[in-house]
């Protein structure tokens, strides 16, 4: 591949793995002129496949890569279905056969279709070949070549007329193929799936406890959804497990085998406590139906009465909190994060133009043609949280830092928009790198956050101010950032005085570790 003239590498498809792969190609001194990059259109309805596009459309990092790899004067072809390959004598790769869907409308190349077959008939009548029969194509000037056709260039894009469904059909001469493109149920697993009369709809179908309709067979995992009968209360509710974070999917199906291997002790085992003893409190009560006694156990089975139960279902369906990661090492010598929250909605749903209209996007872009600086975006959802970071740039960061800001307030990040908004932040990475910011990747900072939140809940004040401010709100467009600003200045000041101590106390138990902050009882002493 590198030393021969004749030989080049087309890597195929739009996901993530594409660019890494073209990547190592240039880590393995491949020349950029001998690798092609061809992309497949963009599925308008990608619902019957498991996601693989790597960027949205007009996405900044994606446009960036491409611009760098232009720059490589490497070739990189929009728009192209591959529909099958050619081979020489010796059963080598000789060609991709590609179908052209980005320059053209489907119109046209229906039109231009059905001139080809109505000028072939007419050929055929006249006992005479057609051009697009022949293989040959017209010049410019409306003339056609004599003689064969020329023999097909490795590297260039040529011509083959049209395909059976009217699209313009090219042809590309290369030695070597490396498709990373749509992702699909393994054909093993799929006959298994159906031979054992599992329900498999574009996704095996499992229940609240990741059963699917054999009781001992379990799923999670990206090929597998939730059972729409979930979606009776909350018809937006995100069914696929694609939308939620492996390690969680995970974690709650050990827990749901735990049950039902030990049915007594499992629900108390899988929460981290003590085995079930013969009596049981009030709490425990509350999740009868997560954590069932023996009692509601079918002797003769393997689960649980109240696992069957549908009608309890839509009330059981596990939620999913830890956020999704993925990166890559790009062309350019460039480290890629993208880390958003889970899915709580269907994607298929419009969201509400108030809605669209809070959400608020902060994009800093230092990054230069040198690989020096970074391009960050970070995306905050009407509820002022975190809800995804995006990062492109030569420094390599800690992917555990990023994955934390996800799902903090606003305000947590010392009103970040506000400041960005107002020009205070040239760049969102070393902002966040900054001293004060120490606090927020500590160890124990998520510790602190869920001990202000039970203090919050068990504060009765607090909760007639919420459930007050619920009442006025609009179902149809949810949750405000006016409503949220609203609560917090109607909090009391004792309950912004309990805060203010557990932060201050909180600082002061890790003081060896978080110097940089001015704590009150040092302010004696500075004076």
């Amino acid at each position: 591949l590198i030393w021969n003239p004749l030989s080049y590498a087309v890597v195929y498809g739009r996901s993530l793995d594409v660019y890494c792969v073209v990547q190592g190609l240039l880590m393995r001194k491949v020349p950029p002129t001998k690798i092609i990059l061809v992309l497949p259109p963009r599925l308008k309805d990608a619902s019957h496949q498991l996601p693989v596009d790597a960027f949205n459309e007009g996405d900044d990092v994606e446009m960036k890569i491409h611009k760098i790899l232009k720059n490589m004067n490497m070739k990189v072809y929009e728009g192209y279905n591959l529909l099958g390959i050619q081979q020489d004598n010796r059963l080598r790769l000789k060609a991709l056969i590609l179908e052209e869907h980005g320059a053209g409308d489907l119109e046209e190349a229906m039109a231009a279709s059905a001139a080809a077959a109505a000028l072939a008939a007419q050929s055929a009548e006249s006992g005479q070949m057609s051009p697009t029969a022949t293989g040959a194509t017209k010049k410019e000037d409306g003339s056609s070549p004599t003689g064969p056709p020329a023999k097909a260039r490795c590297g260039i894009m040529e011509d083959m007329g049209i395909s059976s469904s009217g699209y313009n059909q090219k042809l590309l001469p290369c030695r070597i193929l490396i498709t990373a493109d749509s992702v699909n149920i393994d054909p093993d697993i799929f006959n298994s799936v159906h031979g054992n009369g599992l329900v498999y709809d574009g996704r095996l179908i499992v229940d609240h406890n990741f059963k699917t309709t054999d009781d001992a067979i379990f799923g999670a995992g990206s090929l597998c959804e939730f059972s729409r009968r979930f979606r009776r209360k909350d018809a937006d509710r995100y069914l696929r497990h694609d939308g939620f974070n492996g390690r969680e999917v995970g974690s709650k199906l050990a827990q749901a085998l735990l049950r039902v291997i030990d049915p007594v002790n499992g629900d108390m085992v899988a929460a981290g406590g003590a085995p079930r003893g013969s009596q049981l409190g009030g709490e425990a009560g509350e999740h009868s139906v997560a954590s069932p006694t023996a009692g509601g156990m079918t002797l003769g089975g393997d689960t649980l009465d109240a696992m069957d139960s549908e009608e309890a279902s839509p009330d059981l369906l596990p939620d999913f909190y830890m956020p999704i990661a993925k990166g890559g090492f790009l062309p350019g010598n460039l480290h890629y994060y993208r880390i958003h929250s889970c899915k709580r909605a269907d994607a298929t749903s419009e969201p509400s133009a108030e809605t669209s209209k809070e959400e608020h996007v902060i994009v800093t872009d230092t990054l230069e043609a040198n690989g020096k600086g970074h391009f960050c975006r970070l995306t905050i959802d009407s509820f002022g949280k975190v809800d995804s970071i995006t990062y492109l740039g030569g420094e390599e960061l800690q992917v555990e830092s990023l994955w934390s800001l996800v799902g903090l307030s606003e305000t947590f990040l010392n009103h970040i928009f506000v400041r960005w908004k107002d020009g205070d932040i040239p760049d969102i990475v070393e902002f966040l790198t900054d001293e004060w910011a120490t606090a927020l990747f500590h160890d124990r900072f998520m510790d602190f956050c869920h001990q202000i939140q039970l203090e919050m809940r068990g504060q009765d004040e607090l909760k007639v101010i919420i459930d007050r401010a619920l009442q006025s709100v609009n179902l149809k467009e949810g949750l405000s950032r006016k409503l949220l600003d609203s609560i917090q200045a109607q909090l009391p000041k004792s309950s912004v005085k309990v805060v203010q101590d557990h932060l201050l106390e909180y600082l002061r138990e890790n003081t060896n570790h978080l110097k940089t902050y001015f704590l009150p009882e040092n302010w004696e002493q500075a004076r």
